[in-house]
């Protein structure tokens, strides 16, 4: 359950409006939080396998560094209002991440409503429990909710049918295909394209 995950370089402009203070969101099952520093190595190992890998926009191969660098660039994204990012959990077991997910993007200053892509990855070992349909409903109910966000757009590489699965289970609709439409670590790649109207969203 995968999703191209955008983790780039800072936006030209910084929004007007902000993100509120990061909050800890959780339906019982599934937990978001702030991913830490203690995390590393969680992150390194998920986000360096090979399905990670094919359908996402990570660094491959994935090295300690990459995590290292992607824990510090979680907190500068957030204050500058322009990601919002969370470790994936099983709330029963907080403190072991699972996947990554957030939402880039970011624009809080639509009218009406703002907008954000989102994007995921889960760690083998933790699919095929529904975890990141949970937590795609959760993160898509704070940002509808809480942000305000009228639409959230979802893009994967063609063939991640597990990504395409889990959206379509929250309520986003398939919108079709853009040939060479994602940015693949220097290659262009054909792309599903969908989102999420604020109305839609399966809770």
């Amino acid at each position: 359950m995968i999703s191209p995950v955008r983790w780039n370089g800072p936006m030209d402009t910084a929004p007007t409006s902000r993100l509120p203070r990061r909050p800890t969101l959780s339906d019982g099952v599934v937990l978001l939080r702030e991913p830490r520093e203690t995390d590393v190595p969680a992150i390194t190992a998920g986000a360096g396998e090979p399905s990670v890998a094919a359908y996402t926009t990570v660094p491959s191969p994935y090295a300690e560094s990459d995590a290292v660098w992607f824990v510090d660039h979680v907190g500068e994204s957030w204050a500058q209002s322009k990601a919002a990012h969370f470790a994936v959990c099983d709330a029963s077991a907080p403190d072991q991440l699972l996947g990554m997910i957030g939402l880039h993007n970011i624009d809080l200053d639509g009218d009406p409503g703002g907008t954000a892509e989102i994007g995921y990855w889960l760690s083998s070992a933790a699919r095929g429990r529904g975890l990141m349909r949970r937590a795609v409903r959760i993160l898509s109910g704070w940002g509808i909710d809480e942000l305000g966000l009228a639409r959230i757009d979802w893009v994967a590489a063609v063939g991640n049918t597990p990504s395409r699965n889990v959206v379509q289970q929250c309520g986003y609709q398939f919108e079709g295909t853009v040939r060479l439409g994602m940015l693949q670590r220097g290659q262009r790649v054909d792309a599903w394209v969908g989102g999420l109207i604020a109305s839609e969203l399966i809770r």
